[in-house]
């Protein structure tokens, strides 16, 4: 999805809180059947949210002026389709927990907060000037706002209210419910970042070993005095880079998929990578073990068109992401930005 889908459903996520109301609170639920119609409605809002949404991320926002309207429309919308999640909220009464009562009043502190928030937001974008860019004005209301952080209410909760953090842990099971119930970016999911930290670690793993080999091999090479030297030298890389690769593609199928929207395709672009880094590295080491090695002439050849195919490889890996392109990375994108683990 587009850059101002994503702007917008940043800023408008959380008018979903704001229009849950506290339910009724006389009435109780057993655990299982209150997450469950939570997590029900929180998905018929995330759907018609999106529809709502649809006017936005599709208008000329190049037109300033416009575009504030166009935005105003798009949160009258929003007000209406939280109508229908705020009458589903209404219905499930409070969790029949100990601490449930408190779990209806962290509903309620949140409310307000995302309430003052979001007619802050209003304002901001209304007072945007319409000469100035809009989407880089947008974007930085998006920065300043921030996000609410309503998990953190209910683990606070949970301190005096164990029980609440089976509550959270029932949400949690549903990553979409979790994404819509806690935050605006599953950025801010353990899963989400464990995911991320795994690929990074897994791929930075492989490209070290990788480039570690292909500068020792330059050396190597220099010194090398006969064919089946040069010979030699290039099939031990290309071995130990089969087995690297190997290794990578194990790590990255152990991964869950993060919990996005998208996330089982994200994962299997990935894990497609990993599949056809192992096939091209095989075809490799029967290359260089079949390629003619008879003279020096001949080998110093063949040397450096396998240099040259390694310099590919790592090409070939950044080509194979850019289907990742048609997918809405929801936060992970935030993740492989600013995890250590992902800086090489």
């Amino acid at each position: 999805m587009s850059p101002t889908y994503r702007l917008a459903a940043a800023l408008l996520l959380p008018l979903a809180l704001i229009a849950a109301s506290c339910g009724d609170s006389t009435r109780k639920a057993p655990l299982a059947d209150w997450v469950d119609g939570l997590c029900r409605a929180a998905a018929a809002l995330d759907r018609d949210r999106d529809a709502a949404l649809e006017t936005f991320t599709s208008a000329d926002l190049t037109n300033t002026a416009a575009a504030k309207q166009v935005f105003v429309t798009t949160v009258e919308k929003q007000r209406e389709v939280q109508k229908t999640f705020r009458a589903a909220v209404n219905d499930l009464g409070q969790p029949d927990i100990d601490g449930g009562k408190e779990v209806v009043k962290a509903f309620q502190d949140q409310f307000k907060e995302n309430d003052q928030r979001t007619d802050d937001v209003a304002k901001r974008v209304a007072a945007i000037p319409d000469r100035a860019d809009f989407l880089t004005e947008f974007q930085r209301i998006v920065d300043q706002a921030g996000e609410p952080d309503f998990r953190a209410k209910l683990v606070l909760v949970a301190k005096d209210h164990p029980r609440v953090d089976d509550l959270i842990a029932a949400i949690d099971k549903d990553p979409d419910c979790s994404r819509v119930i806690f935050s605006a970016s599953p950025a801010a999911n353990p899963q989400s970042e464990a995911w991320v930290s795994g690929v990074c670690t897994a791929l930075g793993t492989w490209i070290n070993a990788l480039s570690t080999g292909a500068d020792s091999i330059n050396r190597k090479l220099d010194a090398a005095q006969t064919p089946a030297e040069v010979k030699r030298i290039l099939v031990d890389f290309f071995e130990q880079g089969l087995a690297d690769t190997r290794a990578l593609d194990r790590a990255l199928k152990r991964l869950d998929p993060p919990p996005v929207r998208d996330g089982k395709e994200i994962n299997r672009v990935f894990v497609t990578a990993g599949e056809d880094l192992v096939a091209a590295m095989e075809r490799l080491n029967r290359e260089v073990r079949s390629a003619d090695f008879s003279t020096i002439q001949q080998a110093d050849a063949e040397a450096a068109r396998f240099i040259a195919l390694i310099d590919q490889l790592f090409g070939d890996v950044a080509a194979s992401f850019d289907e990742l392109q048609q997918y809405d990375p929801e936060g992970l994108d935030i993740l492989f930005q600013e995890l250590p683990e992902c800086q090489f």
